[in-house]
């Protein structure tokens, strides 16, 4: 049973899955703002540690970022940068170097210069004394920038450390925080953060986006929870139908042992109009039979082969046959098995048809059926075909030729019994019908 795995995405793919709009540097008086809003809504905890003591940013100074910014978003990244380094002449305060790096990373980014943008983050988390508003926004880019160049390791220390100054994280990352784990193999670790995200937009009243949840899948599957993994699938096809959801469920039924909610899984994304391909449809149809439900296999496969989107070739058309015969739609069977034995030309297909005919005992039928099985090499149900054979010969009055088959059939262990009882019963008749004729 395998799943594609969803976290093992490429950088872009992965980037717009998260569905994370990355971060970029913060406008000065926004970060401003921020920190003043942020203090007002401090925690328990955040009012335990030590409150910072905040550094001002004299008008020049923002005035001289903000023309930067402007610079940049003009796509005048040269000017941009030129504003900065005249910048780094003059005094600054810690407060007011690290919103110069800040910027540095802005227009670093917008440039696509990922590798300078996280090395002007880096610099600014390296100031002390910096509004925790500004440190936990660099922090979480940084992650974020580090992800996007799939350094999964540079990118956990900068988003622990984030989860250390937030309250309230969000949904959106702790999912960023899974995923990282998840990229990292340490699938363990990648469970909390994926069911606290669910929790949390559940607890919203909101449903937990698809690729969550397929994340969430990823996670059970490395973990071999299938008991969880079910119950995510389940979400899955319930919210967001699709016939791979429904078809992993039923994969994952067959492996815990339960193929009544197997076959109910399949069932159900047939009924949704779900299953369109070839395997999924022999699938449901193999279900149907192994619970002994073969009317309805046959009529799935049948209607498979007439909307072309089961394949009529030798290995369907005898599970077809298989599925009429069990059903006892002994005309049909012989119709479709007929066709499976030319197409195959196997003993097998050949020995299916000898068993329907026995059973409607047209036994010269049989006889020729049973024949042409034994002819192929590779059938491995000898002892059975020559059983079959014995009583089809028997039928036809044909004691010394059932005799032989009897004989031929002792030499295989498995129906050495069998063969024993039907030679006694054949003597037994011999003489039953010598005693009559000498009686007349």
């Amino acid at each position: 049973m395998k799943f594609p795995v969803a976290g093992k995405t490429p950088l872009a793919a992965l980037t717009t899955a998260l569905v994370l709009t990355f971060a970029t540097a913060m406008p000065v008086s926004q970060v401003q703002a921020a920190e003043a809003e942020q203090a007002e809504k401090r925690s328990e905890k955040t009012k335990k540690r030590r409150v910072r003591r905040a550094q001002t940013l004299r008008p020049q100074i923002f005035k001289t970022l903000d023309a930067a910014r402007a610079l940049a978003d003009e796509k005048k990244y040269t000017e941009a940068l030129e504003e900065l380094q005249a910048l780094e002449k003059r005094k600054r305060n810690s407060y007011e170097k690290a919103m110069t790096h800040n910027m540095y990373a802005y227009v670093y980014f917008n440039q696509e210069n990922y590798d300078a943008a996280i090395s002007a983050y880096e610099k600014v988390v390296g100031f002390k004394k910096i509004p925790e508003s500004l440190e936990q926004g660099t922090l979480y880019s940084l992650a974020k920038l580090q992800l996007m160049q799939e350094r999964y390791a540079e990118a956990l220390t900068p988003l622990n450390q984030w989860f250390e100054l937030v309250e309230k994280p969000s949904a959106e990352a702790h999912i960023l925080r899974a995923q990282i784990y998840f990229q990292l193999e340490q699938f363990q670790q990648a469970l909390p953060d994926v069911k606290a995200a669910i929790a949390q937009v559940k607890a919203q009243g909101n449903n937990p986006r698809e690729n969550w949840l397929m994340l969430e899948r990823a996670v059970y599957y490395q973990n071999k929870d299938f008991n969880n993994l079910a119950r995510c699938l389940q979400d899955l096809a319930t919210l967001y139908p699709k016939s791979q959801y429904w078809v992993q469920l039923a994969a994952v039924y067959s492996e815990l042992g339960q193929p009544l909610k197997e076959l109910s899984a399949l069932e159900a994304a047939h009924e949704q109009g779900l299953l369109n391909k070839e395997n999924e449809l022999v699938n449901l149809a193999q279900a149907l039979l192994a619970q002994e439900v073969p009317y309805k296999a046959a009529n799935i496969l049948a209607e498979g082969m007439k909307s072309e989107q089961i394949e009529v070739n030798a290995r369907n058309l005898s599970l077809l046959g298989d599925a009429w015969m069990i059903a006892k739609e002994y005309d049909n069977a012989i119709k479709v098995m007929s066709k499976a034995a030319k197409m195959s030309g196997k003993g097998k297909d050949f020995y299916k048809l000898a068993q329907i005919h026995t059973e409607r005992q047209e036994w010269t039928l049989a006889l020729n059926n049973v024949d042409a099985a034994l002819k192929d090499s590779d059938f491995n149900k000898q002892a059975d075909a020559q059983i079959l054979r014995g009583l089809v010969l028997f039928n036809l009055d044909n004691l010394a030729d059932a005799q032989g088959a009897f004989e031929a059939a002792a030499e295989f262990k498995s129906s050495e019994k069998m063969a024993a009882q039907w030679l006694a019963y054949i003597e037994g008749e011999r003489k039953r019908r010598e005693y009559m004729a000498g009686t007349l």
